[in-house]
């Protein structure tokens, strides 16, 4: 899986795991719901500083974020 379809679906994963909507998430990260919404759907790449955001928000390193392994996924 590429990097772009892993940070899509934990980031989609994370934020329904919380409750939060696509605005919510997007304030949270400050991003754009538009922004948020591209990546969510793999229509565009992430620059990494929002990467970086997208972990932080998370609580999670830029790494474990792209992992593709299960020792790293987003724990529930």
């Amino acid at each position: 899986m590429a990097e772009a379809e892993i940070l899509s679906w934990k980031l989609r994963r994370y934020r329904k795991m919380n409750g939060l909507n696509q605005f919510e998430a997007a304030s949270e990260i400050g991003i754009s719901t538009e922004t948020l919404s591209k990546i969510e759907r793999c229509q565009t790449d992430a620059k990494l500083s929002t990467v970086s955001r997208i972990a932080a928000y998370m609580g999670i390193t830029v790494s474990t974020l792209l992992a593709e392994d299960g020792e790293n996924e987003v724990q529930e």
